[in-house]
């Protein structure tokens, strides 16, 4: 089967260390993968150190998506299976084949050079196993050859991408693979029609999520004092998959109307951890009390924080998170300038909220403290401050 263009250009060009396609689906990207780039990419580096890797979300979606339709091609016997070890012969080569969702799962990568790695839906692995990837990559020869569906504009791989990291990049639309039948083209054009999911599926671009509420890009500062005499926020985690949120925020009158000047950290960690390095910031940017929930094990932290000289005021919590955030969060979001340093995560993990997201400790701490900051729900807030020292 002829190539097409876009195919043929990456054969040409994809010689960096990072060689990757994003766009629509049924554009072309997975197919040029397993009948080309991928057996030749192995051949090239068979006898040289190091280990070949195939990462997916998980192992399931590694053999529907790569092995078995390469296998349709090439038989199995150059294709085996994904055998007990989590490895798969591949063309006579030794390949791992390990989901990509947690860090957890590619724990066997540690400490390993990779000559070759192959990478499917990468937009939807965990960003931690995308971090530590980059550091198995040590030999001269090693490469990443990688596909996926764009996410919302903030995602953590398009800041990869856009980086003066080694990549090469190309970006596919429906209409790069000219094979498709039209009159099925033509209907999945209508059925996206008018949904977000039209300039990620179709157009192949980086695009808000279907449903979220935050669609416009933020503003930022590098002027801290902006923050002082703020707030603080945090939304604790207690191991899991949840993540710990800190806010720091102060409303302000300029010439341009209300401005919400935020800070904010997003950290996959135990709070107990973060507790000292919080305080650090709320005195660098003079934010104080720092609000928690007393619901559960948030109190105890918030105790914690007062035994440690920090001004705390707890609140019991009773509003449902997605009305808080769908009210408060974006109805200041306009007027939110966020200062520089601000986590990517923290703002990535906003961008890309809806109502069925699965994390969403930024979005809530934000909400938290634009709600303090409006005004008009202050009951919930109105318990004592107690402890601490200004």
């Amino acid at each position: 089967m002829p190539h097409t263009d876009k195919q043929a250009e990456y054969i040409r060009e994809a010689h960096h260390r990072w060689n990757m396609k994003g766009g629509a689906t049924r554009s072309g990207k997975t197919y040029l993968d397993y009948r080309w780039v991928i057996p030749k990419r192995l051949r090239d580096r068979s006898g040289k150190e190091g280990l070949n890797v195939i990462l997916g979300v998980t192992k399931a979606t590694i053999e529907r998506n790569v092995l078995s339709p390469m296998r349709e091609i090439y038989g199995d016997v150059l294709v085996g299976y994904i055998g007990s070890d989590n490895t798969v012969s591949l063309f006579g080569e030794k390949c791992y084949a390990l989901g990509a969702e947690k860090l957890s799962q590619v724990s066997k990568l540690r400490g390993s050079s990779i000559k070759y790695c192959y990478g499917d839906e990468v937009a939807d692995w965990s960003r931690d196993v995308f971090d530590l990837l980059k550091s198995r990559l040590d030999k001269e020869y090693s490469c990443f050859d990688g596909t996926f569906n764009p996410k919302d504009p903030m995602h953590w791989l398009k800041e990869f991408i856009d980086s003066d990291a080694d990549v090469y990049y190309q970006s596919y639309s429906i209409d790069d693979n000219p094979f498709l039948d039209q009159t099925f083209v033509s209907e999945l054009k209508k059925e996206y029609s008018g949904t977000a999911l039209y300039d990620r599926y179709i157009l192949g671009l980086w695009a808000a999520s279907e449903g979220a509420l935050f669609t416009t890009y933020p503003e930022y500062t590098d002027d801290k004092t902006k923050l002082y005499d703020g707030i603080a926020h945090i939304d604790a985690a207690y191991g899991g998959s949840d993540g710990t949120a800190f806010t720091c925020a102060h409303k302000v009158s300029t010439e341009d109307g209300v401005k919400i000047y935020v800070f904010g950290k997003l950290r996959q960690q135990h709070i107990d951890t973060l507790m000292d390095a919080f305080m650090v910031d709320m005195e660098e940017l003079r934010c104080s009390p720092v609000y928690m929930e007393r619901n559960a094990d948030k109190g105890f932290v918030g105790r914690e924080l007062h035994r440690k000289g920090q001004l705390v005021r707890l609140y019991d919590e009773h509003e449902n998170k997605f009305k808080k955030i769908a009210t408060f969060l974006r109805k200041w979001w306009p007027s939110i300038v966020f200062l520089q340093g601000t986590d990517k995560r923290y703002i990535e993990q906003i961008m890309s909220y809806n109502e069925g997201a699965e994390h969403d400790d930024a979005p809530d701490s934000a909400a938290c403290i634009c709600r303090i900051l409006d005004g008009k729900s202050c009951e919930v807030y109105k318990s004592p401050l107690f402890g601490g020292k200004l």
